[in-house]
């Protein structure tokens, strides 16, 4: 879906300039930029996608593997809500 920005026009033909020293097109050449700003905006925040999942896998890990398992008569709907429904 195409989206128009508004920018001043000497704006406009730096990015235009850039692009063209690049040999590519104005989307290409923003779409670039954006991108090679993202690993920093990830950074930014202290957690990298590698980190969110280390995280997330010690947290598991630091849970029993003992737990009883219930039957299925005691998650059941019946059980659930009785009379209700």
């Amino acid at each position: 879906m195409p989206t128009s920005l508004e920018v001043e026009p000497e704006v406009a033909s730096k990015i235009e300039a850039r692009a063209r020293k690049r040999g590519v097109s104005v989307d290409v050449y923003l779409r670039e930029l954006i991108e090679a700003e993202l690993p920093a905006t990830e950074q930014a925040n202290g957690l990298t996608p590698q980190d969110k999942v280390n995280l997330l896998r010690e947290w598991a890990a630091s849970h029993s593997l003992d737990t009883p398992i219930l039957p299925d008569e005691a998650i059941s709907r019946e059980s659930i809500y009785g009379e209700r429904g």
